[in-house]
């Protein structure tokens, strides 16, 4: 039978809670944002590092180690991250890779947010100080600036001021 009760639309979303990204050493991958980001973390384990950012967080997790739901007393977090194949070929490439050439790699893309261009530049700076590979800058219609640069798995990171977007 059908239901002719409407029920009310949930609340609206407000923003992305969390960005999830996946390293092959969750050690190094944690030291390098540390230390070029300047950030803390608030959780470290040999399978997740956590980063707040404001009211979001970074999260870095170990490849391979997410294949399988988590049970805990109060739920369950769902297994998650590169399928077995893709997991594979990612490993593969590692033990392989003689130096010459590129190790496949996921290359997710994420960005953080900085209020004006002049901030932008001061990360360039620093990123490019830090010996950093920067990947390209990027001068926005609305004003705004980016930097792209590449993390220690080939990550493309972003740091972007207001006016990228209509909202920021």
């Amino acid at each position: 039978m059908t239901s002719t009760t409407t029920n009310p639309p949930p609340a609206p979303l407000t923003h992305i809670l969390e960005t999830c990204i996946y390293v092959r050493d969750i050690e190094a991958s944690a030291r390098f944002y540390q230390e070029t980001l300047n950030i803390a973390p608030f959780i470290e384990s040999p399978r997740v590092t956590g980063f707040s950012l404001g009211p979001t967080t970074l999260l870095l997790f170990e490849l391979g180690k997410t294949g399988t739901d988590i049970n805990t007393p109060t739920g369950v977090i769902p297994l998650h991250g590169p399928t077995p194949q893709v997991l594979a070929s990612l490993q593969h490439s590692d033990e392989n890779s003689n130096g010459e050439g590129e190790a496949q790699s996921l290359k997710q893309h994420f960005c953080f947010a900085v209020q004006s261009p002049e901030q932008v530049q001061q990360w360039e700076e620093h990123l490019r100080g830090k010996g950093v590979k920067i990947l390209s800058t990027m001068s926005w219609e609305r004003g705004g600036r980016s930097v792209y640069f590449e993390d220690l798995d080939g990550h493309v990171v972003e740091i972007a001021s207001r006016g990228v977007w209509p909202h920021y």
